[in-house]
Parts: structure tokens; C-alpha cells; sequence
């Protein structure tokens, strides 16, 4: 019987196409129909996004299939939660820009002027269905997660991350200011000495530990360790050889 291991990441600002539409085109039509408009900016989430934390992601991704099932989510400002295969347009769209966040809410028809900004990333997170699907996701009952977001998308994710089954072993590689949004979750730091010892910026961090992670593991076994050591986890994520 195999491990079933559940990896979330984010979606990133750079992409393998130009962006062909915005967050006003994406709010108000349906996917498949983006698909049909725009077919020649279209590929897989897994190879539309080519930030840098996305590919050491990939790349963990692909390691850690030698010795699990592995299941990929990517949370996409734009079109929520989706999985590693699906196809997507190129697109611009980002929680981390607070005032396209304030925009899109106002067009969803949200109270804004009541809401702090990270209420209105929540809110459009709900819009978009992260949490909701990301609930359903959880309860297909998973050994492992792994949860590699920055602030605004751990925002976005989190009233998911609160109420995790309990059975479930989450792990979220983490800054200290983003450890209050990782809920049920095990904090794995990714600080500012994490990122000194990797000599790395901060945008790929999160997706270097997990590389790092990934390529430390030796088996299935070593792989369930984890589950019930997750300090285990700080050590693998760190340990460049």
C-alpha cells in the first residue's frame, strides 16, 4: 500500500506565455471558455507557472514520486485551487497586490470598506472556492501534506488550514511574520536563516526547503518518519549534503 502525500504550492507571477487576460476576465467567464478563446497561451498549471519557486517545487515534486503517491495542488489567484494538470490561459492576477484584491472584491460585490486587507484576500479566496475545495481535498484523507505558500495565499487558504482532519499530518513551510495563518499545520521555518543557509531569496525559499527535503528522503519508510517525527522534517529541509 503506498504513501499518499499531498503537496500545495503557489501559483507565480512569471509564466511560460504572455498574459492574454486579467483578474476583471477571469472573475466574470468560466475556464473552458477562456480555453477555447485563448488556445495558444494555454498549457498545464504544473508548466504554465516558471517562477523559480515553482520549479524547485516541480522538481520536489518529481523526487518524492519515487517513493510515494504524490498528489499536486496549486493555488491560483485567479482560478483557485487547481490541480497539477489542469490546463489554464496565461493570466495576470495576484493576491499579492492588495488593490487588485480591493477591485475584484468591490466587482464581487463585497462590503470593502468594512474588511482589513487581509479580510479581502480571505474573502476573494472564498469567492474563488480555495477553502472550500481545499476542505474537500483534505478529507480524501491524505498521510502526509506539505504546505509551501507565502502570506497572502496561506490568508487565502486558511479557514482550510484550521480545520484539517485529524488524522491528517500537515506541514507548512513558513516566515515567523506568516506563522499565524498556517493553522493545524506543523510550522517548518523558513526564515531568515533558513534563507541565509541556502543563500537564496525569499520568493524561492519555501520551494528550496522542500527540494532539499525531497532529495533526503530515501524511501517510503524514511518518508513515514516523518509523519510521526515532523522535527525530522526541519532537518531534511536544511541539509544540502
Amino acid at each position: 500500500m503506498g504513501l499518499d502525500v499531498l503537496v500545495i504550492s503557489p501559483c507565480s507571477g512569471t509564466k511560460r506565455f504572455d498574459a492574454v487576460i486579467g483578474p476583471e476576465e477571469i472573475d466574470s467567464r468560466g475556464r473552458t471558455e477562456l480555453l477555447r478563446e485563448y488556445p495558444d497561451a494555454v498549457t498545464s498549471a504544473a508548466e504554465m507557472y516558471t517562477g523559480r519557486e515553482h520549479e524547485n517545487i516541480k522538481s520536489a515534486v518529481k523526487q518524492l514520486s519515487e517513493v510515494a503517491d504524490i498528489d499536486w495542488r496549486i493555488i491560483s489567484a485567479g482560478f483557485g485551487v487547481l490541480s497539477a494538470g489542469t490546463e489554464i490561459p496565461s493570466y495576470e492576477c495576484t493576491f499579492s497586490e492588495i488593490e487588485q484584491v480591493r477591485q475584484r472584491a468591490e466587482r464581487m460585490n463585497l462590503d470593502v470598506d468594512t474588511m482589513t486587507n487581509n479580510e479581502l484576500v480571505a474573502a476573494v479566496g472564498r469567492e474563488k472556492n480555495i477553502p472550500q475545495d481545499l476542505r474537500q481535498i483534505f478529507a480524501e484523507g491524505y498521510d502526509l501534506v506539505f504546505v509551501a505558500l507565502g502570506t497572502k495565499y496561506l490568508i487565502a487558504a486558511q479557514e482550510a488550514l484550521t480545520s484539517l482532519p485529524e488524522e491528517t499530518n500537515a506541514l507548512a513551510f513558513a516566515s515567523n511574520g506568516s506563522k499565524e495563518y498556517i493553522g493545524d499545520c506543523y510550522w517548518i521555518p523558513a526564515t531568515e536563516e533558513e534563507r541565509g543557509h541556502f543563500g537564496t531569496t525569499w520568493l524561492e525559499l519555501r520551494g528550496r526547503e522542500l527540494l532539499s527535503l525531497a532529495e533526503n528522503v530515501k524511501n517510503r519508510r524514511h518518508l513515514e518518519r516523518l509523519r510521526v517525527n515532523p522535527e525530522e522534517v526541519q532537518k531534511l529541509s536544511t541539509n544540502v549534503g
